[in-house]
């Protein structure tokens, strides 16, 4: 789970934004004993207008992991992840993010431009006191950086070495896991690694999987098999389950042959050209019969929530970090707010970031107890960065809706849209 993380001269956010989980105690479902005495918010859910900068800290707490864990393999590679702030563009972008994996605590601050990690610790709290893991410091261009590393880690000489001489000035220390084999006291940098991956996802997903793979997947596991099934059913979409089914696929001469003699990959081509398409139908009741519908023929609403399950059956089943965007996007209200109440009641030691524009969820009880979820964004006139507040910074009574509040304006991040008369004339 994510303690706090902060950014800086990243996208659209030009002064430092934070975001803070940090809970005061287990007051609430949506609060998780992260390890003892360290309690911290399942969920955060940020609002604003369109453009005001919601999706750009899911970006932005995506690139923090992706630079930890991803190396390169060349030196001369860029760091496409560095989107500054427009006005600010000369200026390095600043990341921290505090996380816990397996049950420590560790810090991360990382300075970084176009092409080098200029700065870059890692802390951890291996016993609850902080330890250095590493640090290091960029030197030069084609000059090795200086990299120091924690007593606490009882690396040899031989496998600091080889770490340094891996270690390219346009990635982190830590991915070096990924590029080289270093002997057996390379363990704790392994965990952590392998860590991040397992349970750190990507925005929306580790990847574009396609609702067919997902639903394959689920279908040759058991456990998997039976929460889709039942999230189906549950979502009232007269669904009694599903199966994966081939398909002969028909393309017409002269499409074959201009696929066949264009310039696609051939291994593009060839998925193209199969003379079959896996596709999946879902089992569907009525008092008269049971009957079978091809995905093809279902809604734009039930695809969305079929791949947010994806996530969904991650975040209750283990301990995962998932940010979703838009969430709420082609899904009832209704349906929203019951894939977040199951998260909220099932999981124990997950998080869901998500950005909406659904504001009656801020109309749940749940959520209006429990302000230190909620995130409000909008652009600052001045500057035109973003800026975020936390719903308990407003100083609104426990009595006062936030619903009401934010509807009538007074939490800020609506959009101003004036005047519904358009005057076109000179």
């Amino acid at each position: 789970m994510i303690r706090d993380f902060w950014v800086k001269n990243y996208l659209s956010i030009r002064d430092k934004q934070e975001l803070n989980f940090l809970a005061k105690g287990p007051a609430s479902e949506l609060i998780s004993e992260v390890i003892e005495g360290v309690f911290l918010y399942k969920l955060g859910i940020l609002y604003g207008s369109n453009a005001s900068g919601k999706s750009n800290m899911l970006i932005a707490l995506n690139e923090v992991f992706r630079l930890l864990i991803l190396p390169k393999s060349d030196a001369t590679k860029g760091i496409n992840g560095w989107i500054p702030f427009v006005l600010t563009k000369d200026e390095p972008t600043e990341m921290h993010v505090s996380f816990y994996a397996n049950g420590i605590r560790y810090d991360y601050d990382v300075k970084f431009n176009d092409k080098y990690i200029l700065n870059e610790e890692l802390y951890y709290y291996p016993n609850k006191s902080k330890s250095l893991f590493y640090e290091r410091t960029f030197v030069g261009d084609n000059v090795q950086a200086d990299i120091k590393f924690g007593p606490s880690l009882k690396l040899q000489i031989r496998t600091q070495e080889s770490i340094r001489e891996n270690t390219l000035n346009n990635h982190s220390v830590l991915s070096v896991c990924r590029k080289a084999a270093l002997k057996e006291d390379i363990l704790p940098f392994n965990e952590l690694h392998s860590w991040i991956i397992e349970n750190y996802h990507d925005v929306d997903g580790d990847e574009e999987k396609g609702v067919v793979e997902i639903l394959k997947e689920a279908h040759s596991n058991p456990k998997k098999c039976k929460f889709y099934n039942t999230m189906l059913q549950k979502a009232d979409l007269n669904i009694l389950g599903f199966r994966p089914t081939i398909e002969d696929r028909v393309i017409p001469t002269e499409v074959r042959e201009m696929i066949q003699n264009g310039d696609l990959p051939e291994r593009m081509k060839e998925s193209i050209l199969m003379p079959v398409n896996e596709s999946v139908v879902f089992v569907n009741h009525s008092d008269d019969n049971d009957f079978e519908i091809p995905l093809k023929w279902q809604s734009k609403g039930t695809i969305k929530y079929i791949k947010i399950l994806d996530a969904l059956y991650d975040l209750i089943t283990g301990s995962h970090v998932y940010y979703l965007d838009e969430l709420g996007e082609d899904l009832h209200n209704d349906l929203l707010y019951y894939y977040l109440n199951v998260f909220i009641f099932n999981s124990d030691k997950s998080q869901l970031i998500i950005t909406s524009q659904e504001t009656t969820l801020l109309s749940q009880d749940l959520i209006n107890e429990n302000r230190g979820v909620v995130w409000f964004v909008e652009k600052n006139r001045e500057t035109a960065s973003s800026e975020y507040s936390r719903g308990d910074s407003f100083g609104l009574h426990k009595n006062l809706s936030l619903y009401n509040s934010y509807r009538i304006g007074r939490l800020g991040a609506k959009p101003e849209l004036g005047s519904i008369f358009i005057n076109l004339e000179d």
